[in-house]
């Protein structure tokens, strides 16, 4: 794999990834079985390592053992590049950055950030644009927490089936909310 795209971006803002590598993305491995290849039942992302799906993200990577041989360190520009900057963590409260990250990787971008705007209090569109940017500022962790949890619980009470995740994704939740950096 060639990681020079990714390297290239994150040299951008040295400071902000430099945070993300030390703080933020080693916590986040704690719930995604971090340097450990996994695969979850009923999981359409298939084999995981680092919390980087296998079919999601395989045209990353020359092949299964491209993939297989990852480092923490690879992984780490991948996830701040598609996860972390897409999202504008860097324009969230310090206190609030972890958590919204966690929620990225775990919920996916577009659900993450319509998150974050509600608590913004601005239209939850999935677009971060001028009036999106200019209230982040002002989302709080706990708002993050209570409407992520909502979720998890609105998707158990769409599908009954879903209910053998809503204990681990709210144990992750809570712990996410509940570290302190």
């Amino acid at each position: 794999m060639n990681l020079d795209f990714y390297k290239n971006i994150a040299n951008k803002t040295p400071e902000e990834f430099k945070f993300f590598r030390d703080k933020v993305f080693p916590i986040v491995m704690k719930w995604e079985g971090g340097g450990k290849l996994h695969e979850v039942s009923s999981d359409r992302g298939g084999k995981t390592l680092w919390g980087l799906a296998y079919n999601f993200w395989k045209h990353l990577f020359t092949d299964f053992n491209d993939f297989k041989d990852t480092t923490l360190e690879e992984a780490s520009y991948i996830a701040f590049v598609k996860f972390y900057l897409p999202i504008r963590a860097d324009a969230m409260p310090y206190d609030t950055k972890l958590y919204y990250f966690d929620m990225a990787y775990n919920m996916g971008t577009s659900r993450a950030i319509k998150i974050m705007q509600q608590c913004a209090g601005v239209k939850d569109d999935g677009v971060i644009g001028m009036i999106t940017l200019s209230k982040m500022k002002n989302v709080t962790e706990a708002c993050l927490k209570a409407k992520r949890d909502s979720f998890y619980n609105n998707i158990v009470s769409a599908n009954y089936k879903m209910n053998k995740f809503l204990k681990g994704w709210l144990n992750r939740s809570k712990s996410i909310y509940d570290y302190k950096y």
